[in-house]
């Protein structure tokens, strides 16, 4: 059992290896062989659910370990506490692994083929960890490719998930090469070659679309979007005396970005250091900027409002014209812990990290903001650029354009920045539509609709983005219309493996001796 679980444990850090701020890549095509081998050792289902658990754990450990340095700093944690309930959400996290190593062996005893078992059930675990429990979708297997571009172009079809299958079957064939001298298995050269035909159709794929995008590029009636990446450090944004340097520095990037000719000019979240809506007539100052440059401005501000006779604060996003707020759009995923404190009515230990004096209301309806001189768009506020079905609902709504407002100066220099960015990206790609993300402290980026970067602010630097974008783009895409039809399908034919195998019922799809 023992060398089981050091299979477990490199192929944790072979996988954790793949994603940001390494971005080795190709490890994420091998991490999975350590843990397949532990897990064909292991027959019995407890056993194998203890190496997916380890294999979790490790990952988690080292992907996530950026979150106990921002409850120490920003959340005023312990150091005990902090790692306490670090160690108690990556062992949450870890579970999700588990339950994969336990179904596929369940499910592989039964005479399943591994190269149907072994994807299906990743891919299928992995939908769920996006919505189940409000869901944390963060470093999901396929955005491992966020820089391989040929590859990303299957998630117009498929959405994130399709990458994240088409890597699990690859990781299997590449094992099953590698038994092929040794044991001559004619099912060891099937899987070879179902797994180098599925990959080489997805690169296809990749390269026609991309070519066919190239060619929808060319054009000259173009906008101009501008990114105001402030980079107001974390621990003097809501400090009193440091308001009007915020105000100044925001002025001073806006006449910037006028100069270059910019149609509207984009703020990062919560760049207003004021709630707007209260008694506190400061958040005038912002409306003031985009009067007297008569340009339209997105900023992003807290916002105080009553409801039923109770003060209700939003994480809100404001379309400013003629010095006037014009639209509103109000969070709808709100992080735990960070904006609210979950189960607060049982544990009531005060609002989120990221609250103010209380924790943040959620929204409850995408807004499709529509600027002058601009094209539509809907924003995706921080961490809900992580959460495909948002932005999906956004386009389908009329969004031509995605806008995500961060403010990534909770996590400082760590790989969380990297990683924030890589996953917005592929929002891009999944509606085909333009992406500008304003982020406080970097990265601020644009990614065209094939997810390509193509302008970008590096981490903590202060600046302006210019980027021109065709006056009236086409967006959306098959994932768009459809959704996630590819990961629900993966979903059944999961769910009836199982059933179907379960006592009681009649064993139809299991291959007999």
């Amino acid at each position: 059992m023992m060398g089981s679980l050091l299979l477990s444990v490199c192929g944790g850090l072979l996988l954790s290896a793949a994603f940001p701020p390494w971005n080795f890549d190709l490890l994420a095509w091998l991490a999975f062989i350590p843990l397949l081998i532990a897990i064909e050792r292991e027959k019995a289902l407890p056993r194998a659910a203890i190496c997916g658990f380890f294999f979790g754990l490790t990952f988690f450990l080292v992907d996530l370990r950026w979150i106990i340095e921002t409850m120490i700093i920003h959340g005023k944690f312990g150091v005990l506490p902090a790692t306490v309930v670090f160690i108690s959400m990556v062992c949450a996290l870890a579970i999700i692994p588990g339950a994969f190593s336990l179904v596929s062996v369940f499910l592989i005893n039964r005479k399943f083929d591994i190269l149907l078992v072994i994807p299906v059930t990743w891919t299928a675990l992995e939908y769920l960890r996006t919505y189940v429990f409000t869901g944390f979708p963060w470093d999901c297997l396929g955005y491992s490719q966020a820089h391989t571009i040929k590859l990303l172009q299957i998630c117009e079809l498929t959405g994130v998930y399709g990458l994240s299958f088409l890597i699990v079957m690859v990781n299997i064939s590449i094992l099953s090469c590698l038994r092929i001298f040794n044991d001559r298995n004619w099912r060891s050269l099937i899987r070879l070659s179902v797994g180098a035909i599925s990959l080489a159709s997805v690169i296809i794929y990749g390269t026609v679309r991309l070519n066919h995008l190239a060619k929808n590029d060319i054009g000259n009636n173009m906008v101009t979007g501008a990114i105001l990446q402030g980079n107001i450090p974390q621990d003097i944004k809501w400090d009193l005396t440091s308001r009007t340097h915020t105000f100044i520095t925001y002025e001073r990037l806006s006449e910037e970005a006028i100069k270059q000719g910019a149609n509207l000019l984009i703020w990062p979240e919560t760049s207003v250091p004021v709630v707007i809506g209260s008694s506190d007539p400061t958040w005038k100052y912002a409306t003031s900027i985009s009067e007297k440059f008569k340009v339209s401005m997105l900023i992003g501000a807290p916002f105080e409002t009553h409801i039923s006779d109770e003060v209700h604060f939003f994480n809100s996003a404001f379309l400013v014209e003629h010095g006037q707020l014009k639209q509103r759009y109000d969070k709808i995923h709100l992080v735990p812990f960070g904006e609210y404190m979950p189960l607060s009515w049982i544990l009531p230990l005060g609002p989120g990290i990221a609250a103010r004096e209380e924790d943040y209301t959620a929204g409850s309806d995408m807004t499709l903001m529509e600027p002058n001189g601009f094209p539509s768009f809907s924003v995706l506020i921080c961490y809900e650029a992580i959460f495909p079905d948002l932005a999906r609902s956004a386009v389908q709504s009329g969004a031509k354009v995605l806008v995500n407002i961060t403010n990534d100066g909770w996590f400082g220099n760590s790989a969380a920045p990297y990683q924030h960015l890589a996953m917005a990206g592929f929002r891009a790609v999944e509606n085909r539509v333009w992406l500008f993300r304003a982020a406080n402290t970097g990265m601020s980026a644009v990614y065209d609709p094939a997810g390509r970067l193509t302008a970008f602010l590096p981490l903590m630097e202060q600046g302006v983005l210019v980027h021109n974008i065709p006056a009236h783009p086409e967006a959306g895409s098959f994932y768009t219309k459809h959704g996630d039809i590819f990961a629900w399908m993966i979903i059944g034919i999961l769910a009836t493996m199982v059933l179907t195998n379960l006592r009681g019922f009649p064993i139809i799809l299991k291959r007999r001796k």
